[in-house]
């Protein structure tokens, strides 16, 4: 045993198990409270009983139960066992050298193939894990919400399109990061830092004209009412009118929702068109029935809308980019001084002096790490759930606070989204307080004011 745990292979895997270990079952821990929270609650909460039947309830109720349940179950078999057996047992060392034997032709072994060839088995090897969950999942855990059915020629168009896309994306996302590291060496967490402000602020460029496409249409509003009370909100706190967007969705489930996002010029508020009552349509003819009635009226589209020019006022953009640069630079630090430690390779059996690129990613960022991640990550969620406070808070001051507790309602209810969630497992999870917080927060600047 080497003088330093730090040094010591043996000492570093049973501090990888440990982490692995406490990490899951702490998530477990949090979604059994959760579940058990569910059981207690048999009746529709009194304050959403009015937008949400008995009947519906009773189904998200034991939706959420199964499917809770599964994840527990899943979770502890596929992530916790065989994660605990794949780090003691060495399987990427082994996945490594069933690498190095499929390189039988020079070219392909070259540090990008073998991490390309390394990948690919991986990902053959996770998928079979995660296939008799998938499939229970798909087969015994269906969605609630109701989806349009499509051929089999188009499941398996989809399949296969999905698959090559993944595939694309994949090997560009390995082929840079290996190159990126055989060129900076021990400068590769700057060269990450230099990519990550690069694809950030190159995403915020695109991103306005990237939503028609893959979001779905840009419309104009038919509700000439509303629109004229969106441009009095808007000219009041001195946000654009043009740029609060209308976007009718490809996908109808796609749940009620709006956002801000961006800075300057390339600012938006996105209004999803299921937001408005029947999708905003005059001629209702054409929805399903289920479509019908769903939807905000038009001061509670106006009430949501003020809480995203909160987001806007209070700089909320700006702030969640730089926190997010805090957490990266963290990390990225950690990462410098674990990723070329030998110590961790062999710990999960990889011989002396074998080191490969991607494998050092994913056992630094896959377990490593973990840590840092959950404790970083209940922390950004932490700031999220204040600055809807203070977004909600906003629409108080500008009168529309019962308005917006109205429509918060009618939102959970529509997106069936269950009105009931544990204190804690929400803190470690939402980035939006619960309901019943949100509820509380905006009856308490009703009654004393702010």
């Amino acid at each position: 045993m080497s003088e330093h745990f730090w040094d010591d292979p043996v000492l570093i895997l049973y501090l990888l198990l440990a982490i692995h270990i406490g990490d899951n079952l702490w998530g477990i821990y949090l979604l059994l409270r959760e579940i058990h929270l569910v059981y207690k609650v048999q009746e529709v909460p009194d304050l959403i009983r009015p937008y949400l039947p008995q009947d519906l309830f009773d189904k998200m109720r034991l939706h959420k139960i199964h499917k809770g349940w599964f994840t527990i179950v899943n979770t502890m078999v596929v992530v916790v066992i065989m994660g605990v057996l794949e780090l003691y047992f060495g399987l990427y060392a082994w996945l490594w050298d069933l690498t190095t034997q499929c390189a039988i032709a020079n070219w392909m072994k070259h540090e990008v193939i073998l991490n390309l060839i390394f990948v690919f088995i991986l990902s053959i090897y996770f998928w079979i894990k995660s296939l008799p969950g998938a499939i229970y999942e798909k087969l015994c855990i269906p969605s609630l919400h109701k989806r349009q059915k499509a051929s089999v020629a188009a499941i398996i168009v989809k399949f296969v399109v999905d698959i090559m896309v993944g595939f694309l994306l994949t090997t560009a996302m390995v082929v840079g990061l290996v190159f990126l590291t055989l060129w900076l060496g021990v400068f590769t967490a700057f060269g990450l830092y230099i990519q990550s402000l690069v694809l950030t602020f190159g995403l915020m460029l695109v991103i306005p004209f990237l939503i028609d496409p893959f979001l779905g249409k840009r419309v104009t509003l038919e509700n000439t009412n509303l629109q004229a009370e969106l441009d009095h909100l808007t000219r009041k706190v001195g946000f654009p009118a043009h740029q609060v967007v209308i976007i009718k969705v490809h996908d109808p489930n796609i749940g009620s929702n709006a956002f801000f996002y961006g800075f300057g010029c390339l600012k938006r508020i996105i209004i999803f068109d299921g937001l408005l009552l029947n999708r905003g349509r005059r001629d209702i003819s054409e929805l399903p029935p289920e479509e019908i009635g769903k939807g905000l009226r038009d001061e509670q589209v106006v009430a949501v809308v003020c809480h995203e020019l909160g987001h806007w006022r209070h700089g909320h953009f700006f702030k969640t980019v730089f926190t997010f640069q805090v957490y990266l630079i963290l990390m990225l630090i950690f990462f410098t001084i674990t990723f070329p430690h030998g110590p961790i390779y062999q710990a999960v059996g990889f011989a002396p002096g074998v080191q490969p690129i991607i494998v050092g990613f994913f056992l630094i960022f896959g377990f490593v790490l973990t840590p840092y991640l959950t404790f970083a990550n209940f922390v950004m969620l932490s700031l999220g759930r204040c600055y809807e406070y203070q977004a909600d808070k906003f629409a108080f001051r500008l009168g529309y606070a019962r308005e917006l507790r109205t429509a918060l309602l009618k939102l959970y209810a529509d997106n069936l989204v269950f009105p009931v969630t544990d204190k804690c497992y929400s803190s470690w999870h939402d980035s939006h307080p619960t309901m019943m917080d949100r509820l509380e927060h905006l009856d308490t600047l009703l009654n004393y004011g702010s």
